[in-house]
């Protein structure tokens, strides 16, 4: 059975990941022209994955108050 830390680093590498494809994303948005159905695609794909992280760090708020405190 994993730990809350465990599901937390998991869920953690997780959103780092979509948040650099989202990142080169935006950086490859230049390369495309204005308007145009490549373009609506493009920046579909970033809308989705943008909602999909916005996700993951809900999860994340959500096992960081699991997580046990540590006593001085």
């Amino acid at each position: 059975m994993a730990s809350a830390a465990d599901s937390w680093m998991r869920e953690l590498n997780g959103a780092s990941r979509i948040a650099d494809e989202i990142s080169a994303g935006i950086s490859e948005r230049s390369s495309f022209p204005a308007s145009g159905p490549e373009t609506q695609c493009h920046l579909s794909g970033l809308r989705r994955k943008n909602t999909i992280l916005k996700t993951r760090l809900d999860m994340l708020e959500s096992l960081l108050a699991k997580l046990p405190t540590k006593q001085p």
